[in-house]
């Protein structure tokens, strides 16, 4: 089944042959695919276009697929990987499960059953990429759920862990007034505490990032304007 939203795959594969059957049935599937035959190729690439899936062959020229996956990982978190291999043992599987890869696959398998598979991973990518990134365009905010980064104007700020779920919970709450009380179930549980907690963590937050998008809302709670 051709797919009608199209993603970007990188593909990493030194052998001619099966690069060249890949691009065939990677088009034919419908996706926006670029196939390169070296890992510092797929490298450079990596760092200039933001793919939802790397398909990488176990062995390559410099460095292997299972650590050029977990770079891909590094730059975009929320990227998919996929490790093909004609050589499938226990021991390089055992490496990609303890470095977070997705798939781990033999190349023995038909294709039909590997398209399947990308079909899979690629259809929860979007899910996870909106799950792994919060943003404030109006404030220029970056954050990263899964490594627990915050950035301001491209510059790392230091929050605490009730900051950042504070901060969590107003991006992924852009414009919804937010009542105190759902404010506390959410960041501590439902635990009794004072509203003065709740006033010292937003004050720091606007210090910290020097916003001006935390409104507070009198005898109700807070609420992030975007713009």
């Amino acid at each position: 089944m051709k797919v009608t939203d199209k993603k970007q795959i990188l593909v990493v594969e030194d052998n001619d042959d099966y690069r060249e059957l890949m691009t065939k049935i990677l088009a034919k599937e419908g996706y926006e695919a670029d196939l390169v035959a070296t890992s510092l190729k797929g490298l450079e690439l990596l760092a200039q276009k933001k793919y939802h899936l790397l398909i990488s062959d176990l062995y390559l020229d410099s460095i292997d697929g299972i650590k050029l996956a977990t770079t891909a990982k590094n730059i975009n978190p929320g990227m998919k990987t996929l490790i093909l291999t004609g050589n499938p043992q226990e021991a390089t599987e055992m490496r990609a499960v303890e470095n977070e890869i997705d798939l781990y696959l033999s190349k023995e398998k038909n294709l039909p059953l590997i398209l399947k598979y990308i079909e899979n991973l690629l259809s929860t990518a979007s899910l996870d990429d909106r799950q792994v990134l919060l943003e404030s365009h109006s404030e220029n905010i970056v954050m990263n759920i899964k490594t627990h980064e915050v950035f301001k104007d491209n510059k790392e700020i230091d929050l605490t862990p009730k900051e950042f779920e504070l901060l969590q919970l107003f991006l992924e709450n852009k414009n919804v007034r937010l009542d105190r009380s759902y404010i506390v179930d959410q960041i501590w549980g439902g635990d009794n505490i004072v509203s003065r907690v709740i006033d010292v963590h937003v004050k720091n937050l606007r210090d910290k990032l020097q916003v001006y998008s935390i409104a507070s809302i009198r005898g109700f709670g807070y609420k992030w304007n975007e713009r």
